[in-house]
């Protein structure tokens, strides 16, 4: 093999050992026949080739086919904000990166074979203050045609709008991450275990990771409340808020949130912490809801019980399925694009 199909194989190798959370001792002992360590260290550092023995070996390891250890990489992912609680381990979030890339090379391949590229447009703007990440994200309202109305997907608008989101089945321990791949092309990642109220809000708070230039004197923490305010503004214009509950209140009944969490698709807590930051309720009404929820189980399940349906993208599956439609690819193509089996891409195909 050349110097160029052994470099491509040794990363290839590195990239389904992290996907997986494997250290080089535990993959080892799950290759059957076992392989060393230290022989598993030099296929990733490029310093030999296994034969085809210990390839199918390392391949059913990893959960992978043979062929992807030889695919060439067409996608790097810079300028990351990861959003993780500090005990969620280094070894997890380089998981989560492979797995970006993973997803992301499929993504850019389907798309460019069935011509359906999106172009980025949202305006970007320098905000140093929660009150300047609202403004702009009326603007950004504004931009998409949205009104005030509730947003019914915010992937595919997203998504439609030239942003490429990725959900990833994690530990709660992980929100989500934004960068850019290739250089230009604006990335989000959710984590697909969440409910959609919290994917939602998560979604729109990396999108203020992209569009808000925010000062590098300004504090993380700080940059996070900027980020959430701009979530919520675009989730639940404080206008729209205040018309449906009023300027100042002290009691509030819960029909009336799970009516405005049904209607935006924003959690009951995130419509609370919006009140207070709008002086719509007091800090210390604000502190007595969440002493409440702590102390009354039942009352906390009601809160935070998810009301909104499900939300994912479909556009990825759809392209697929266009490309092959328009037999741009074959069958086994599509399964391996949608990391299925032959069979049940011919069942969910229905031309008409």
């Amino acid at each position: 093999m050349n110097k160029q199909t052994n470099d491509i194989f040794s990363r290839r190798l590195r990239q389904a050992r992290m996907m997986k959370g494997f250290s080089l001792e535990k993959l080892s002992h799950c290759v059957t026949p076992a392989i060393t360590r230290q022989a598993i260290n030099k296929y990733e550092k490029g310093l030999m080739m296994p034969d085809s023995r210990v390839l199918i070996a390392l391949a059913a390891a990893l959960g992978v086919k043979i062929d992807y250890f030889f695919r060439p990489f067409t996608v790097e992912v810079d300028r990351v904000e990861f959003r993780k609680k500090p005990k969620f381990p280094e070894r997890m979030a380089m998981a989560v990166r492979e797995k970006v890339r993973e997803e992301l090379e499929r993504y850019l391949e389907v798309e460019q074979l069935c011509g359906c590229s999106t172009e980025f447009s949202m305006p970007r703007k320098r905000v140093s203050n929660t009150d300047e990440a609202v403004l702009h994200a009326n603007e950004v309202r504004k931009h998409l045609g949205l009104g005030y109305d509730g947003i019914t997907n915010a992937i595919e608008v997203l998504e439609d709008n030239g942003v490429k989101v990725i959900e990833i089945a994690e530990d709660t321990d992980f929100d989500g991450l934004s960068g850019y791949a290739n250089g230009s092309i604006p990335l989000i990642v959710v984590n697909g275990n969440f409910p959609t109220e919290r994917k939602r809000f998560t979604a729109l708070h990396e999108l203020g990771h992209l569009l808000l230039d925010i000062p590098e004197d300004v504090s993380s923490k700080e940059v996070e409340h900027i980020c959430n305010a701009f979530a919520s503004e675009l989730l639940l214009p404080v206008s729209v808020l205040k018309s449906k509950l009023g300027d100042s209140r002290h009691d509030i009944s819960l029909s009336e949130l799970t009516d405005i969490q049904r209607q935006f698709g924003i959690s009951i807590d995130d419509i609370m912490i919006a009140l207070r930051s709008n002086n719509v309720i007091s800090d210390k009404r604000y502190s007595g809801f969440q002493t409440k929820k702590n102390r009354l189980p039942d009352f906390k399940k009601l809160v935070e019980t998810s009301r909104v349906v499900s939300e994912r993208s479909g556009r990825f599956a759809r392209m697929v399925y266009r490309a092959l439609a328009d037999e741009v690819i074959s069958f086994s193509k599509a399964a391996v694009l949608l990391n299925t089996s032959v069979e049940s891409v011919k069942s969910q195909l229905q031309l008409v």
